[in-house]
């Protein structure tokens, strides 16, 4: 963990530091938790009152705040205060490194594999026929490389991940523990009497671009033909399913729990809230943003918000989500309504009232 000076950390960050410059900080963390030698930040108003009352040595706001400062805290005013936020983690704390050099004597690495200068292989990783591997790459243990695949540089596959046969990976891409890619697509074709589900070959395979993180315990399916395609700078959370031949753009978020179908065409900047499911061979333009669980079913125009089970505009989603809420106090307005209409039409004489007795009472 490093040490800094609050008035290096302002620089680095390209803030104005309003408090004591000298003072040393060696991490980060939230406004309540925060300790003495710790920087936090404000980037949403809700918590704003706690910024009185933390203990951070400093603490980074917008260049516009102008609420309360806790007594011995010093702001760092940023244009963007998450980011830098950001710029501070890892200044002060750093990402991840490997606790392993070179190759484990433990591992099987085919002599076919290429493996560039600085590659650490830990033990029990399996590298197959005809792969290669670029420079500063790191294999954590238990993971299996499928031949003939391709890795780029500087990239973090963590523990049991499984590569399978001729997939490529482009540089800096991070996968987390027990993630698969390239496993086959869910390819059948239902024949005969009585019907019997027959495999398709899976022949394709699985390219993940040029920064591509992919949390844990997801699955990316092989194409049946073709590739399936995780556009550069897109981003998993854990458990996200991705069916065969689906082609994401770039810089994409998918969150906790989201599924595509196979043959989905997904455009840049977009965004799968948790538990989101898309069915397949639909298309979705840029930058659409897609709520929790919602069920997306056909075609979306790009810059579109939509949620639902099925999706619609968001605007539209909020009135039908506010409406549910209601549902029991509706139902009984309109028992009470039903009530009354059919006293009305027994007096008047126009119906059988023992009929409109019977239909009040239905659940």
């Amino acid at each position: 963990m490093a040490e800094i000076k609050l008035s290096e950390l302002a620089q680095m960050l390209g803030g104005t530091l309003e408090g004591d410059g000298e003072r040393i900080v060696r991490g980060a963390a939230t406004l309540e938790a925060a300790q003495a030698d710790q920087v936090s930040f404000l980037a949403n108003k809700r918590y704003e009152r706690h910024v009185a009352e933390t203990r951070a040595a400093a603490v980074l706001v917008a260049t516009d705040y102008n609420g309360a400062v806790a007594s011995g805290s010093a702001l760092i005013r940023c244009d963007d205060p998450y980011f830098a936020f950001r710029q501070a983690m890892v200044a002060l704390h750093g990402f991840r490194k490997p606790h392993f050099d070179g190759i484990d004597p433990r591992a099987d690495v085919h002599e076919t594999a290429r493996l560039a200068e600085g590659v650490r292989v830990a033990a029990f990783v399996s590298i197959g026929p005809g792969c290669e591997i670029g420079a500063g790459t790191s294999l954590y243990p238990g993971v299996c490389i499928g031949p003939d695949t391709r890795i780029g540089r500087d990239c973090t596959l963590y523990s049991n991940v499984t590569i399978y046969e001729k997939c490529v990976l482009g540089d800096r891409v991070t996968i987390h523990a027990s993630s698969s890619i390239g496993h086959d697509g869910f390819g059948y074709a239902t024949h005969g009497t009585p019907p019997v589900h027959e495999k398709i070959p899976q022949a394709g395979w699985v390219e993940l671009e040029d920064d591509v993180e992919i949390g844990a315990c997801c699955a990316i399916d092989r194409a049946t033909m073709g590739a399936t395609i995780v556009g550069a700078g897109t981003k998993f959370s854990n458990l996200v399913a991705i069916g065969h031949g689906t082609h994401l753009g770039k810089h994409c978020l998918l969150v906790a729990q989201a599924g595509l179908a196979g043959s989905v065409m997904v455009g840049d900047y977009c965004v799968f809230a948790g538990q989101t499911g898309i069915v397949g061979h639909i298309s979705i333009g840029d930058g659409v943003r897609v709520a929790a669980k919602s069920g997306v079913t056909s075609d979306v125009p790009a810059g579109l918000e939509i949620g639902g089970a099925p999706a619609v505009p968001l605007p539209e989603a909020r009135r039908t989500w506010m409406s549910l809420s209601r549902l029991p106090q509706m139902r009984s307005a309109i028992k009470k309504l039903t009530r009354e209409l059919a006293a009305i039409k027994k007096k008047l004489g126009m119906v059988d009232s023992d009929h409109d007795a019977d239909e009040t009472e239905r659940p």
